[in-house]
């Protein structure tokens, strides 16, 4: 009996130690930056999905008319992409870093799921535990759901990443807007939807003329 004791006892100060260390660093990072990485991710990814959809496009044309001028297209589309990836560069050095960091932190919540998960097995065996199991139990899926909310964001960096790889290693674009205006001048107007940034020199332009 005097064993059982010891044992209810030392996992009960083991399992109150463990909660009040996650709860400290819960609220350490309650007021984290995250909130504002995720508002640059989602703008950085509809960015490169917009110009994604105009390269994928002029490719489709391209190999449809199989003219060079649509070649041409295709190429510039391609050179705006690397020149938008190095006007964001800091951006992305800024995500890049940002999901080591991350990386390092699911780590750490994965070792105090494991050692949670741990604590509640031998828990479960030992008798008048049982509001002890029920806060680990509690630990532990909040532990789970903060690791899969940022897995789901590391994903998405990830992803980001791979889409845009095929154009860091490419050179500088060198034709102008004049010259892609020449080359798209006899492609159909509804081929290639406006940018937000085409939108929006056409809407300073009206409002000039006003």
């Amino acid at each position: 009996m005097i064993l059982n004791s010891e044992i209810q006892s030392d996992v009960s100060l083991k399992a109150q130690a463990l909660h009040a260390e996650y709860r400290r660093l819960m609220r350490e990072t309650v007021f984290d930056e995250s909130y504002n990485v995720r508002e640059v991710l989602d703008d950085v990814i509809e960015r490169v999905s917009l110009r994604e959809k105009l390269l994928g496009t002029a490719k489709q044309f391209a190999e449809k008319k199989r003219e060079e001028r649509f070649n041409l297209a295709t190429r510039q589309f391609e050179s705006l992409m690397v020149d938008f990836l190095r006007l964001y560069q800091p951006i992305l050095e800024r995500l890049r870093s940002y999901r080591e960091g991350m990386q390092k932190e699911i780590t750490g919540l994965r070792s105090s799921l494991a050692t949670v998960n741990g604590m509640l097995e031998v828990s479960k065996g030992i008798e008048g535990l049982a509001p002890r199991v029920q806060q680990l139990e509690a630990d532990g899926q909040e532990l789970d759901a903060r690791i899969n909310e940022k897995m789901k964001m590391a994903n998405k960096i990830d992803d980001l990443f791979n889409r845009v790889r095929p154009f860091q290693t490419g050179g500088p674009g060198q034709m102008g807007r004049d010259s892609l205006s020449d080359v798209l001048s006899g492609m159909p107007k509804d081929l290639f939807p406006d940018s937000p940034e085409q939108g929006n020199e056409k809407t300073r332009k009206a409002a000039g003329r006003n």
